[in-house]
């Protein structure tokens, strides 16, 4: 799969396409968001899944900021799922299913602040 520069259209309206507070948001998210996403997992893994909906959320708001939605769609189904305390054994393949994309993703993530 080719990389392609994400949109990030709600960011570009909302800072006037600044590219300096695009490349800064975009340099969060790849400091953050692989913290979060080993939280996720290791909480996951250890069955600690009110904690895993918890991070589920926290990572979910960080790939909608960006406009992934495939990813937040996961994670939210992650986040209900743990909360509501329903169909908890699909997590772990839905934690699967999100670390299929989970490093395209944040390749994409770099070839957009490289190609603001």
């Amino acid at each position: 799969m080719s990389l392609t520069v994400l949109p990030l259209i709600d960011l570009r309206e909302s800072f006037d396409n600044d590219k300096d507070i695009l490349g800064s948001i975009l340099d969060i998210f790849m400091v953050e968001v692989p913290e979060d996403c080993l939280l996720l997992r290791q909480s996951i893994e250890s069955g600690d899944y009110t904690t895993a909906g918890m991070q589920a959320h926290k990572v979910k708001s960080s790939y909608r900021t960006l406009g992934i939605t495939e990813m937040a769609i996961i994670l939210q189904e992650i986040e209900d799922r743990a909360k509501n305390k329903n169909n908890m054994q699909d997590i772990p393949n839905l934690l699967a299913q999100f670390n299929e994309n989970y490093e395209q993703i944040n390749a994409q993530v770099l070839y957009t602040k490289e190609h603001l």
